[in-house]
């Protein structure tokens, strides 16, 4: 066994990447470095950038459809100079939007995750979740409950759970927790690394930004590139599930 210098893969005698465990989460017991970190994800971009695509793709064109649905039954606004309160219809379409993608967001962090762990997930697996729809809509609505309750607050603890909650909702599915287990479990786990883990969402946001900027282009890689580094937060963490993985896999 070995691991990268200042880094965070453990790779085993086999060659593939050690995962935590929850156990070694809440206790802290993991290695995090902001350059490896972002190092192991551009080296597994290579490979698996077509994976990731392929699963956003089938995000955003169920998004995109699901809009246009709704957009359609709703119509155009009666003034579009005014702001208008939602209407029955947009709140219908926002609480399905929700109940279709969410599980879909889940099923691409598990994508990422695999790949952390070096194998090729099947992107259709991002269909797999939504047996638990209902978990999974519970667990984000009380993160953003406490989140807004948060930024109400002098904003500070709002920001601080935002950060603390990033891997909330799969813990909820993986390690069959409750969504509260859930919400305070990942608090409790990214809290050893808590500034690391906003200097990722920030130099994350930097460079999707900057490659917008760019026409878009370096997007192609750049996207691919952090999506993975989630899967590698997650699998250093907290590590997979057999099952979740197996899941993942499946042709």
């Amino acid at each position: 066994k070995h691991a990268e210098v200042g880094g965070i893969m453990n790779v085993d005698q086999t060659g593939q990447p050690q995962q935590g465990s929850l156990e070694q989460g809440l206790a802290g017991d993991y290695d995090l470095s902001l350059g490896a970190w972002f190092s192991e994800a551009w080296d597994k971009v290579s490979g698996n950038k077509g994976t990731i695509w392929l699963a956003m793709l089938f995000y955003i064109g169920l998004a995109f459809l699901i809009g246009m649905f709704f957009g359609f039954l709703n119509g155009p606004p009666a003034d579009p100079q005014e702001i208008q309160p939602p209407t029955v219809i947009e709140f219908i379409g926002n609480l399905v939007s929700a109940l279709v993608l969410m599980p879909m967001a889940v099923g691409l962090c598990f994508v990422a995750t695999a790949i952390a762990l070096g194998h090729s997930p099947n992107p259709k697996s991002l269909f797999g979740w939504y047996n638990d729809t209902l978990k999974i809509f519970l667990t984000a609505v009380l993160m953003n409950l406490m989140i807004v309750l948060g930024l109400l607050l002098f904003v500070l603890p709002g920001i601080y759970l935002m950060v603390s909650y990033q891997i909330a909702l799969p813990l909820a599915v993986d390690k069959k927790l409750s969504p509260w287990q859930a919400l305070e479990t990942s608090r409790k786990v990214i809290g050893h690394k808590w500034f690391l883990v906003l200097a990722f969402e920030i130099v994350a946001t930097l460079v999707i930004a900057i490659s917008a900027v760019l026409l878009g282009i370096p997007m192609i890689w750049t996207v691919p590139a952090i999506v993975i580094a989630f899967g590698i937060l997650y699998r250093t963490m907290v590590g997979m599930e057999p099952d979740t993985l197996d899941r993942t896999l499946a042709r």
